[in-house]
C-alpha cells in the first residue's frame, strides 16, 4: 500500500516530492558545509599553534635517577618521534681577551648537546655565524664577550679551576624562555627570565669538564631530556588534542615519580589555542545557523503551500475507510522518500561545498557526526514538514472539515 502510495505521489504530485526533497537538502548542505568549516579551522588552529613549538617535553631528571629508565617511561607514555639529552651547568662567569682588553660577564649557563641535536630539533638554534660542530656561543654573550669565530674564551666554573675553550659558531636561540624555564615551579610562580650569557659545547666534552663539578657542587649540574611528541597521533581538534597531551604528561610523571620533572609544553600551548577554537566555532554557529534556520522555513513554508491538497488526500483516504494510523503510514513513506533523497544531496552538496571552499585542507573528510547529524536533521525536517501536519489534522478536524467536496467529487469520479 505504501508503494503505491509514494508512485502515485511521484507521478502525479512531484512537484511536492522535489519542494520538501529540496528544502532538506539544502538544510542538511548547510549543516554539513558548517561542520566542515569548524572541524578543518580546528584542524587548522591546531596545525599552526603547533608548528612553532620545537620541543614538545622537557623532563628534568632529579639526583640519582636512572636515564634509561626514563628514557623508557617516555616512550612508554606517547610514542615519541625524538628523545634528546641536554645537560645544564651553571657557571660563574665567562672572560674573554681580546683587543687587549679583558671582557668579563656576570653568570651564565653551559649547555651540552648532541652532535645531532640542531638536525633533530631544529627550532631551539638558529646559526649566525660558523658551525655547531664544536663550541657555539650565544649572539648576546659573543657581543658581550666582543669574541667571534676563532677567538678563545674562558668558562668560570664553581670550585673548578677556569677551562679555555675556542668559538666554533654563533647562534640565535629563538625558545630560550622555553628552554631555561624552571621545571617544578609551584603553579603561579613568577617565569625565569632567561640568561644572558649561554655557551653551548658538545654532550662528551660537557660530561669531561662537568662532572667532576656535579660532584662538589651538584646544585649547579643537572641532566634534561627533550622530547618531540608524534604529532601525528593527536586529534585535529584542539579540545581533543589538549586532553591527549596532559593525558600522556599525566601518564609519564606518574611513572617517574621522584625521579624526575615535566614541562608539558605541549600540553601548555594546546591549552592556550582550544579557546580561540572554541570562539571560532561558536563564530561558526552564530554565522550558519541563520542559513539553517531560513532553509528550514523555506521548507516548511513549501510543505504549508500545497496543505489545502495534502488535507484534501487525507479527507479522501478516510472517507474510504483508512485509519489514522494508516493515514500516517502512508505519509511515512513520502518522508522517507523527500528524506532520505533530501539528505543524500545535501551530504553531497555539503561535501562539495567544502572541497571548493576549503581545498586540500577538507581533503574530502567530514566527521561522521555531522554526516549523520546532517542526514537525521534531514529526516527530521521531513517529519515536522509532513507528518506532524497530518498527526494534528487527523486528531483535530472531522472528514467533512477536511474535504473539498467539489475536488472530492472529482477525485472519485477519476479513481
Amino acid at each position: 500500500m505504501m508503494l503505491l502510495w509514494v508512485r502515485g505521489l511521484v507521478l502525479h504530485r512531484p512537484g511536492r516530492l522535489l519542494g520538501t526533497a529540496a528544502g532538506v537538502a539544502v538544510t542538511v548542505a548547510l549543516i554539513v558545509a558548517l561542520g566542515a568549516f569548524i572541524v578543518v579551522s580546528g584542524k587548522q588552529m591546531t596545525r599552526r599553534a603547533l608548528e612553532g613549538l620545537p620541543v614538545d617535553w622537557q623532563i628534568q631528571l632529579l639526583p640519582g635517577a636512572d636515564a634509561a629508565a626514563i628514557a623508557a617511561s617516555a616512550r612508554q607514555a606517547a610514542r615519541l618521534s625524538r628523545l634528546e639529552t641536554v645537560g645544564y651547568a651553571d657557571v660563574a662567569a665567562f672572560e674573554a681577551k681580546t683587543g687587549g682588553t679583558v671582557q668579563t660577564t656576570g653568570a651564565g649557563k653551559v649547555l651540552g648537546i648532541e652532535p645531532d641535536y640542531l638536525a633533530k630539533l631544529p627550532g631551539q638554534l638558529r646559526v649566525m655565524l660558523g658551525s655547531t660542530s664544536g663550541v657555539v656561543l650565544a649572539q648576546q654573550t659573543a657581543a658581550n664577550l666582543h669574541v667571534s669565530v676563532g677567538d678563545t674564551f674562558t668558562i668560570q666554573r664553581f670550585g673548578l679551576a677556569p677551562v679555555e675553550l675556542k668559538v666554533a659558531g654563533i647562534v640565535d636561540l629563538p625558545n630560550e624562555d622555553a628552554m631555561f624555564q624552571g621545571i617544578g615551579l609551584p603553579k603561579g610562580a613568577a617565569p625565569q627570565a632567561p640568561p644572558d650569557n649561554v655557551a653551548l659545547i658538545p654532550l662528551s666534552d660537557w660530561h669531561g669538564l662537568f662532572d667532576p663539578e656535579a660532584a662538589a657542587r651538584p646544585d649547579t649540574v643537572r641532566l634534561q631530556m627533550h622530547a618531540l611528541v608524534d604529532r601525528g597521533q593527536l586529534p585535529s581538534n584542539p579540545e581533543a588534542a589538549y586532553a591527549s597531551a596532559l593525558a600522556a604528561g599525566h601518564n609519564l610523571e606518574a611513572q617517574m615519580a621522584g625521579q624526575g620533572l615535566l614541562a608539558n609544553n605541549l600540553a601548555a600551548r594546546l591549552d592556550s589555542v582550544r579557546e580561540d577554537a572554541l570562539y571560532a566555532k561558536v563564530l561558526f554557529l552564530f554565522l550558519g545557523a541563520p542559513g539553517v534556520a531560513v532553509a528550514v522555513l523555506l521548507t516548511l513554508a513549501t510543505t504549508v503551500a500545497g496543505r489545502g491538497q495534502r488535507r484534501r488526500d487525507r479527507a479522501l483516504l478516510r472517507v474510504r475507510g483508512a485509519s489514522v494510523e494508516r493515514i500516517l503510514s502512508l505519509e511515512a513513506g513520502e518522508v522517507l522518500v523527500t528524506g532520505s533523497t533530501g539528505a543524500l544531496a545535501g551530504v553531497f552538496l555539503g561535501w562539495l561545498t567544502g572541497a571548493i571552499l576549503l581545498g586540500a585542507e577538507f581533503r574530502g573528510k567530514v566527521p561522521i557526526a555531522w554526516l549523520a547529524g546532517g542526514g537525521l536533521s534531514g529526516f527530521a525536517l521531513a517529519s515536522a514538514a509532513v507528518l506532524w501536519p497530518a498527526w494534528r489534522d487527523a486528531h483535530s478536524k472531522t472528514v467533512v472539515a477536511e474535504r473539498d467536496p467539489a475536488f472530492a467529487g472529482k477525485w472519485l469520479r477519476s479513481g
